[in-house]
């Protein structure tokens, strides 16, 4: 678990620029999270898939 002051791990998020319909051409951004954090402050949050689309 991550907790306040912790580096987070390297790893990679997913970001879909655009709002997404069926047979949408378009894909999601891979994002590098230490190139997107590196001399950041960054707050993270986090929503259940309770408040997707679906």
């Amino acid at each position: 678990m991550i907790k306040v002051g912790d580096r987070l791990p390297e790893g990679k998020v997913w970001e879909l620029p655009v709002e997404w319909f069926a047979g949408c051409p378009t894909g999601a951004d891979e994002i590098q999270v230490r190139q997107a954090t590196q001399g950041k402050r960054i707050v993270m949050f986090g929503l259940p898939g309770a408040f997707t689309r679906t």
